[in-house]
């Protein structure tokens, strides 16, 4: 269950996703992690590597997550699964973050949580790489996700709402920062606030026709991590 800090209904709650928002990988990690995920699944259940690779993609597009398919079905926990898939020593390698992020989020008024589809581990491993881990208040992580017995990950709207009950304060007092926008759509029908981190989508050479635009559900279009800051100008 998502656990936060509570205080007052007049702190600002920044909502704020990791890969691709708070530093560039491009789909790397991602690569990585995938790779290891159908390395254990092909080791564990004694299966070839493209039966194994099938039934990841198989699990991550009904479950939402291909943990969550690899406990419901074969009885993995979810810390065996992740620990091995999220193993990476060498992460920094997939990794570029500009040097003013941390100063960033010095700088933002109100409570800040990490909210991330990644594992816990995983998540504060970087963050302290990169000395990022002292400017939250909290993390929600994967693990947090679990609501009535289930994951509900990113972009679940459970998740939003068990968020807002966890922080206590007015919707439209949560800033949802995430570079998808999948999760962007529905936080905003649950009445957050949404900034859409389109930094890195050239780079990761995804940039279409509907990138060029700001959907309705997305409040602040922004080019850069920098532009948190007049957003947090404007509101004050």
């Amino acid at each position: 269950m998502v656990r936060l800090k509570k205080k007052s209904n007049f702190d600002v709650i920044w909502l704020i996703d990791l890969d691709d928002t708070l530093f560039f990988s491009g789909g790397k990690v991602m690569s990585v992690i995938n790779s290891r995920m159908t390395s254990f699944i092909q080791k564990e259940l004694l299966i070839n590597f493209e039966e194994a690779n099938k039934l990841r993609v198989e699990y991550w597009k009904k479950y939402g997550a291909t943990a969550k398919g690899m406990r419901k079905n074969h009885g993995f926990s979810f810390e065996t699964f992740l620990g091995f898939s999220h193993h990476l020593p060498s992460f920094e390698a997939f990794i570029e973050l500009k040097p003013y992020i941390g100063r960033i989020l010095s700088r933002l008024m109100g409570r800040k949580y990490l909210v991330t589809n990644s594992p816990k581990s995983y998540a504060i491993k970087v963050l302290s790489r990169y000395r990022l881990l002292k400017y939250f208040d909290g993390i929600c992580a994967f693990e947090n996700m679990l609501i009535n017995s289930e994951i509900k990950c990113k972009p679940s709207r459970l998740l939003w709402q068990c968020i807002l009950q966890e922080t206590r304060a007015k919707k439209n007092y949560h800033i949802l920062v995430d570079d998808t926008l999948a999760n962007l759509r529905t936080a905003k029908r649950l009445g957050f606030r949404t900034v859409w981190m389109c930094e890195y989508l050239r780079k990761r050479r995804c940039w279409n026709a509907q990138h060029s635009y700001r959907p309705p559900y997305v409040d602040f279009k922004a080019s850069t991590f920098k532009q948190l800051l007049r957003l947090d100008a404007k509101r004050r």
